[in-house]
């Protein structure tokens, strides 16, 4: 919760102004709401005692928000590592 609270911040304190992490506050943040939104669906369903079918498709949502959370770190490390190159 923390980390959530800390990269809503960080990327509101930002909004105006180039930040040399966005996108990968941006993926974090994305990641992190969406997971612990799953998270908590999950154990609405383990509560309500509801047929364990959707186990499998959350599994595979949160392998996915995995992958878009990457992509937007590796987008982020290219735009630091070629913006790097261009000024020597």
């Amino acid at each position: 919760m923390p980390l959530i609270i800390y990269s809503s911040m960080h990327l509101y304190n930002n909004l105006g102004e180039k930040s040399d992490f966005y996108y990968s506050n941006l993926g974090l943040l994305f990641y992190l709401f969406t997971s612990t939104f799953i998270f908590l669906l999950y154990k609405l369903y383990v509560v309500l005692d509801i047929e364990d079918n959707l186990n499998d498709m959350m599994v595979d949502l949160n392998i996915t928000l995995q992958y878009i959370k990457f992509a937007f770190f590796f987008y982020q490390w290219k735009l630091i590592y070629f913006n790097k190159n261009e000024h020597i």
